[in-house]
């Protein structure tokens, strides 16, 4: 399986430093990264073009669904599996492992549970609830796989989201391909938690949710969750 490991970053280098080395020991040479750059500032470019197996990508706009489709359509024909990963989370080891397992069983799309790098027990309530299958329990922390086909028969990301462009593409391949739940962590920062509050964040999810099932516009939605949230 050739994997190709998608990264949409906006100014997220220090993440950037420990998660690329760790990413490409597991690859190993079994695929490449591409980190879909929409406009940093904070030196993003020089430190990522200097390693190797890791390609930089400096992406037309900014917006994760713009920028991981543009990574996506990068010599496309060379891969066999797409997976979309944040920069403050981290898959499991062996994941490349899991993945390939998943496709082989019939599972063209799929995500991961998820777990927070913090104890509190409130996000310990978050993490369990991604084991089930409802639209609510899913988001794009929990990372994403497609194989080539199932990429190109959904025709990637809505490019005109700004937000929950995670939501929108994993309902559309539900209603086309078996869905896959993966039993198994990718950890990811608590930081939005600690600068917020976990109640603060928690009504702001459920608030863009919501405005998200009723066909709320996407200005409407950024606003509302900036309004509501603090930046970390």
């Amino acid at each position: 399986m050739r994997l190709h490991l998608i990264i949409p970053v906006v100014n997220e280098l220090d993440n950037l430093r420990q998660l690329l080395p760790y990413l490409a020991g597991e690859l190993n040479g079994r695929g490449t990264i591409t980190v879909a750059d929409g406009g940093s500032t904070d030196g993003t470019a020089e430190v990522v073009r200097r390693l190797a197996r890791v390609r930089y990508l400096p992406c037309a706009g900014r917006g994760r669904a713009r920028q991981m489709n543009e990574a996506a359509a990068c010599h496309v024909e060379h891969y066999d599996v797409v997976y979309f990963l944040h920069a403050d989370t981290r898959p499991p080891r062996g994941f490349y492992d899991d993945i390939l397992r998943s496709t082989e069983a019939g599972y063209p799309v799929g995500c991961y549970r998820f777990r927070f790098d913090s104890d509190h027990p409130l996000l310990a309530i978050n993490a369990f609830c991604t084991r089930f299958r409802g639209l609510a329990c899913r988001g794009g922390d929990q990372s994403l796989y497609l194989t080539r086909a199932a990429w190109e028969a959904l025709g990637g990301f809505d490019g005109n989201m700004q937000i929950m462009e995670d939501y929108d593409i994993i309902q559309r391949a539900w209603a086309r391909f078996p869905f896959r739940v993966i039993p198994r962590a990718v950890t990811v920062s608590a930081r939005k938690y600690r600068a917020n509050g976990w109640l603060r964040v928690q009504l702001a999810n459920l608030r863009v949710f919501r405005m998200y099932k009723r066909g709320a516009p996407q200005p409407e939605m950024v606003e509302e969750y900036r309004r509501r949230l603090n930046p970390w």
